[in-house]
Order: C-alpha cells, then structure tokens, then sequence
C-alpha cells in the first residue's frame, strides 16, 4: 500500500525532519554546555510559575538536551516530581523520589522502573523537551508526537527548555502540534 501526502504535508514533514536534523547538529556542537545549563538551571528554579505549583512534570535529558538532571535533583524532595514512561505507545508520568528508580529504555532514555502512576495533574507543571523552538513557542521534538499528544489531552502548564542556538524565527505547524506557554533558554 502506497501512502502519498498531499504537497503541502510533505513540504510540512520536510521541513520538521530537516529541522531536527539541522538542530540536533547544531546542538551536539555548543560550546561551553556547562555554562549555559547552570544559566538554564538558575532561571529553571527561581521561575515563578515552576515554584508555585506543587508537581514538575519533567524528561530526563539524554545526550545533548539542556541537562534536567541538576534541576530533577534540587526540586526532588521539595516538590513531587514526575518523568515520562512509554506504555503501549501513550505516554504516562510516574512519580519519582530518586533517580535510581530509573533505567535507560528505548532510544537511550531513563523512564521508571516503577508504574507510579500520576493520575491527576492539577497543581502541575510540565517542562517539555524541543529539539528547536521558534518565537511562538512551537517546538520541534523527536518525531514520535508523544507531548503534542499528552498536552493536547491535558490542561498543563508548559515550558520548554533548549539553548539560544535552538531557538528560529519560524516551525511549520499543524493542528496537531502543540505550542508550549514559554521558553526558557540560557
């Protein structure tokens, strides 16, 4: 069975791949990571909004994403804390109370070991990951479309996370795609 787009999703689909690709390049190549991320990290744990809710839905971030391991460990203890799992292709959130309840899975990425379930997400936060985000605060992810998903089923806060070499002027978007409320970058 063939599937053929019609020309304006595939100059869409284009587009999103060439800009991961671009991106991930450019961000695997940023120097002086350690400085920006301590800058992401300050602006992440004296946000207003962050510190008014009472749960962080939060990744933990492999290879070159802006580091939210430093921010998952200050706010552990001080705020329930919450990382995505991939069950039968929806993502969930479980909570967490440590980082050694976590175990590298598919695509090198740590979920829980433990099926914690988050089942109601009022008083909560989610800090979303982007390969790249444009000044409307859409982003482009990894392609599989599991936040566009989640956040477009729940009404959660949103912030992105990612440097200033990964923010453009513009993302190609469709109805499908979800723009979080801001970004924080170093």
């Amino acid at each position: 069975m063939v599937f053929i787009l019609p020309f304006f999703w595939y100059n869409l689909v284009m587009n999103k791949i060439e800009l991961r690709t671009k991106y991930k390049i450019i961000r695997n190549n940023i120097k002086d990571r350690n400085i920006k991320n301590k800058k992401i990290f300050n602006k992440v744990i004296n946000d207003e909004l962050i510190l008014s809710k009472n749960t962080i839905l939060i990744y933990v971030s492999i290879n070159s994403e802006a580091d939210t391991i430093n921010i998952i460990n200050y706010f552990l203890g001080k705020k329930n804390i919450a990382v995505p799992k991939i069950v039968s292709n929806e993502m969930k959130f479980c909570l967490i109370n440590s980082l050694e309840v976590l175990e590298k899975k598919t695509f090198g990425i740590y979920e829980p070991i433990d099926d914690n379930y988050l089942t109601c997400f009022d008083d909560s936060i989610c800090i979303t990951p982007g390969i790249c985000f444009d000044k409307n605060n859409y982003r482009i992810g990894y392609g599989k479309g599991f936040y566009d998903r989640f956040l477009n089923e729940h009404n959660i806060p949103t912030i992105g996370l990612c440097y200033k070499e990964c923010l453009i002027d513009k993302i190609d978007n469709d109805e499908f795609d979800y723009k979080v409320e801001r970004v924080i970058t170093d």
